[in-house]
Formats: structure tokens, C-alpha cells, sequence
């Protein structure tokens, strides 16, 4: 193999300085932000090179198959996504074309689970909507508007990373865990958390928070039909990815309220969402922040020039 030096590292979306850092001491690396997927492969058809390149991108850039079957004739041969899953990537193109692909699944778990956590809690305790009457003049302490969390049931869709750390934070609150998940590897790992089948989780948890990662059997996993099996006092959370759940259902469902509140950070068409949402008073929005602290940022870059770092070498 030629010296790492020679390998060019194209970072197509911005990343921590510190990554940036570390893949400068081993490789070429040419940043070059703010192109689109067009003017992206004109940009390193432009290199040539005998090496085996890389691509760096963020999960906000959707990679499909005829971008991947035009990048084959270009030197990128390793394509890597500083994200916690695939869904941004074509993987059966990927593997078609012999691209080798990463991603960075624990450099962010504890920001999104931390952020699940604030969505709750904020919901719980009616935060927008005494903030709201703060700044429109009201003072009200009237008792029993607002809940505890504390033996409560959270039922934990998808136990990996974001969901076990969830369920870790709940653990300390007090509160009742179950969870649902198809591995029996993390079913095992995680003995002290209940599972139990997806349809008893949605029918006995007063708080559902979605952690699964969104591929063919995930989607729309949460659709009309399990929408009624919540409670009218249930509260989701999706802190995963928006095409999980089935917008259209899930507002009908507020709407109507069959079910007390929804906390969404993730959408099916970032960043072009469904803003018939936001004319709802029992949601609370926020756009896809859950993983993205200054930590994470720092943390998920140095885990992405590590990755690359070992593979090369």
C-alpha cells in the first residue's frame, strides 16, 4: 500500500477541527463544503489519484445509488457518513460497487438520550406552556397541572446505544422500564430492563420513546394502528428518525387528542417537514438537535478520523 499521506480525505460537510486535525497528520485532506451531490463528483472526478480515497459526509446529505454507481469511477473507493446510522446511504449500491462505508454509532448516544430526556421532562412539567404565560403577563400556580415522572412506565423502543442510556437515566428518576427490541444479544445484555412485545409496550407505558435505527422494517413501525393502542394520556417521544413513525397518523392522532402530548426532534422530509405540527398545542418541536452538543460534534469527528485511521492502516 502507498503511504497513507498520499490517500486524499475529501470532507465534503463541515466537522470538528479536532477530526480534521487528527486525518492531517495521516492523510491529504481536501475540504470542500457546501456543494451539492452534483458539483460534489465533479469535484473529485477532478483529482487524480491511485489511491483509495475517502469520502466524509453528514446525515443532512442523502447518498442514492446513481450517485454511488458515478462515484465507482472516481478515486473514493471508502465513503464515510459522521452520523449514527446508514439511512442517508444507499448500502446495497455501497456493497454492489465494492464502496466501503462507516459510520460513527456511539459518538453521540448520550446527547440524544440527554435530549429525550429534556423532551420529557419539559412535557411533564408544562415548560412551553408556562413560559408562554410568563411572557404573556400570567402568573398561574394552580396545582395539579403539571406531573411527575416518578414511577412512571417508559417503554424504550430499540435498546441500543440511545435506548439503553435512556433507560439508564430513567433507572434514577424512579421510573417503571420495559422495552422492546429484536435482538436477542441486547435482550440478554440488558436483563433488568422488562421486554415485553411492541403492542403490551404501547398499551401500558404512559411515556413511549422511539431508538430504533430507520431501515425497511422500521419504517412506519409506529402507524395508525398502534397510534390506538396508546393511552389518551400517553406521551411519545422520537428522538430516533422521523420515517419511524407515520406523520400523518400521529397527527390526526394529536389533533384529536387520542393521545396527551408527542416530543419530536426528527422528521420523514428534512428539512422541508410537515409544519401543520407546529399549529399544534400539544407538541413539542425541536429540529433534529438530539445528537448534535458541542461534545458530540467534537467527539463523532475524532471517532470518524479514527475509524478511517485503522482501516488504511
Amino acid at each position: 500500500m502507498k503511504a497513507l499521506n498520499k490517500i486524499n480525505v475529501f470532507v465534503a460537510d463541515k466537522i470538528h477541527d479536532d477530526g480534521l486535525k487528527l486525518l492531517s497528520k495521516n492523510f491529504k485532506v481536501v475540504t470542500k463544503y457546501g456543494l451539492n451531490n452534483s458539483e460534489l463528483l465533479n469535484f473529485i472526478s477532478g483529482y487524480k489519484s491511485s489511491s483509495k480515497d475517502t469520502l466524509i459526509i453528514h446525515s443532512t446529505r442523502k447518498i442514492d445509488g446513481k450517485f454511488i454507481d458515478n462515484l465507482v469511477s472516481t478515486s473514493v473507493k471508502v465513503l464515510c457518513t459522521v452520523s449514527s446510522g446508514f439511512d442517508n446511504i444507499d448500502v446495497n449500491a455501497c456493497k454492489k460497487n465494492r464502496i466501503k462505508f462507516f459510520n460513527v454509532p456511539c459518538g453521540n448516544y448520550i446527547s440524544a438520550a440527554e435530549h429525550t430526556f429534556a423532551l420529557m421532562l419539559a412535557i411533564a412539567k408544562r415548560l412551553k406552556e408556562e413560559h408562554v404565560g410568563i411572557l404573556k403577563g400570567e402568573f398561574e400556580t394552580v396545582s395539579g397541572k403539571t406531573a411527575e415522572i416518578y414511577k412512571k412506565t417508559i417503554g424504550i423502543i430499540g435498546v441500543g446505544h440511545v435506548g439503553s442510556y435512556v433507560a439508564k437515566l430513567a433507572r434514577c428518576f424512579g421510573m417503571n422500564i420495559i422495552g422492546n427490541d429484536i435482538k436477542k444479544s441486547v435482550i440478554n445484555k440488558y436483563r433488568w430492563i422488562k421486554f415485553v412485545p411492541l403492542t403490551k409496550l404501547l398499551k401500558i407505558s404512559n411515556i413511549v420513546s422511539i431508538h430504533t435505527p430507520l431501515d425497511d422494517s422500521t419504517r412506519y413501525l409506529i402507524n395508525k394502528k398502534n397510534l390506538k393502542l396508546l393511552n389518551r394520556s400517553s406521551i411519545i417521544l422520537n428522538c430516533a428518525r422521523g420515517g419511524v413513525i407515520d406523520e400523518k397518523a400521529l397527527y390526526n392522532s394529536l389533533k384529536n387528542n387520542k393521545i396527551y402530548y408527542a416530543g419530536i426532534d426528527v422528521f420523514e422530509n428534512e428539512p422541508n417537514i410537515n409544519f401543520k405540527f407546529a399549529k399544534l398545542s400539544n407538541v413539542l418541536l425541536t429540529p433534529h438537535l438530539a445528537g448534535k452538543t458541542k461534545e458530540s460534534y467534537q467527539r463523532m469527528a475524532i471517532m470518524a478520523a479514527e475509524q478511517i485511521i485503522n482501516y488504511y492502516k
